[in-house]
């Protein structure tokens, strides 16, 4: 079986992506059933952890890692979930689906907000839906970002990617949007696999520009004093200014970057993938501290393959590895200051609340687990439910 984010081609051109596409769809133990599914991926709100995974989202207790509920209450092999949940700070949950749908839940009760009455969409929702203010953003793999009302689910823009090799005509394939959007001000930025970034007005969806990067874009960039730091599917990290997308630099990397970098203090931190045809548990990788000024490296450690983006937690780096390692290192020098091991692979990016570092798991007994952030002690597992 082949993962999202395990399938590693050498090379993303376009006569390979439909092979890309059959990696969504294969055959793996989802949380509640035997549906096509991926890795967990998992947001959090204040007194939850939601797993979108297999065919239903669940609510899971921050501090105990008990079910509060899950939807659909019964299994349906008709549906399966991936993308993480996005997250209202007025407890909504927006989900979307492989069979692209997308759901609005109540947060406290997983009961489905009848009011909410989305358009049908064009593709799979891959991509972490995103709330801004009254405005939910919905990325597919059919290539448009849905710009739509979140209370009601009405449609208020749409902005559909296309270039010569993608989106321009039903002879060419869609360009695969595979990340959440990124809000900033007036302004969105979405990434695609059609190795363009583009910059959208959050209001009208208008584009303002776009920025070919000539490599594969998997992930959300991050904003840091006006540059977009992209990691792409080409060994490199680049760096696009916000206000017109022409590219400020680019730093090589050994091998491809799967998640995208934390920032602090000028320091950008990610970790790489060495590309084969597909990435195992013994996958090779390094784990950057790079500063954004002088573009000099600071710390590099040689690792397992790093297929997400890491967490800052106090003078720590988190990084979870494709072979299920868990490991923290000081933000100075890159000394480790703990390691712990997971259940299965961790392929989805680690998320922290209530003190504790929680990762999804790719695993057939365990769906989350959660680590104490300041020793990587184990505090709680959430394992996979299997259908009675």
């Amino acid at each position: 079986m082949i993962w999202l984010k395990r399938f590693r081609v050498r090379s993303l051109r376009w006569a390979l992506l439909p092979l890309v596409a059959l990696a969504l769809t294969a055959c793996a133990t989802g949380a509640g059933s035997g549906n096509p599914a991926s890795y967990p991926g998992v947001s959090v709100g204040d007194s939850f952890v939601f797993v979108a995974h297999g065919d239903g989202v669940y609510a899971v207790r921050v501090d105990t890692g008990v079910q509060a509920w899950r939807y659909p209450l019964e299994p349906d092999r008709n549906l399966t979930f991936y993308a993480a949940p996005a997250v209202s700070d007025d407890g909504i949950v927006y989900a979307g689906s492989y069979e692209k749908s997308l759901v609005a839940l109540d947060a406290a009760s997983g009961d489905p907000v009848e009011s909410f009455e989305p358009p049908a969409l064009d593709g799979r929702v891959i991509g972490s839906p995103v709330v801004s203010d009254d405005l939910l953003l919905v990325p597919t793999d059919g290539g448009t970002l849905f710009g739509l009302d979140r209370h009601s689910g009405e449609l208020k823009w749409s902005f559909k990617s296309s270039t010569d090799s993608c989106g321009s005509s039903s002879r060419v394939p869609p360009c695969l949007m595979w990340s959440a959007p990124l809000v900033d001000g007036d302004t969105a930025y979405v990434a695609t696999l059609s190795h363009v970034l583009y910059a959208l007005e959050l209001a009208t969806g208008r584009q303002r520009w776009d920025a070919p990067l000539n490599a594969a874009i998997a992930d959300t960039p991050t904003l840091e004093d006006g540059l977009l730091l992209t990691g792409v599917l080409g060994e490199s990290l680049v760096a696009v200014r916000s206000q017109d997308g022409k590219q400020s630099w680019t730093m090589p990397t050994s091998g491809w970057l799967w998640g995208s970098p934390a920032v602090q203090d000028g320091i950008a931190y990610f970790g790489d993938a060495t590309p084969t045809w597909w990435t195992t548990k013994d996958g090779l990788g390094n784990v950057y501290a790079v500063d954004l000024t002088s573009r000099d490296t600071v710390w590099q450690k040689a690792t397992g393959a790093v297929s997400t983006s890491p967490v800052i937690v106090d003078h720590q780096l988190i990084v979870g590895f494709e072979n299920g390692q868990l490991t923290a290192y000081d933000l100075a020098d890159g000394t480790v200051i703990w390691e712990a091991r997971a259940a299965g692979t961790i392929l989805g990016d680690p998320v922290v609340a209530d003190g504790k570092i929680i990762v999804g798991v790719t695993s057939p007994k365990t769906v989350l687990q959660a680590f104490d952030s300041a020793t990587g002690a184990p505090a709680w597992t959430f394992p996979a439910v299997t259908d009675s």
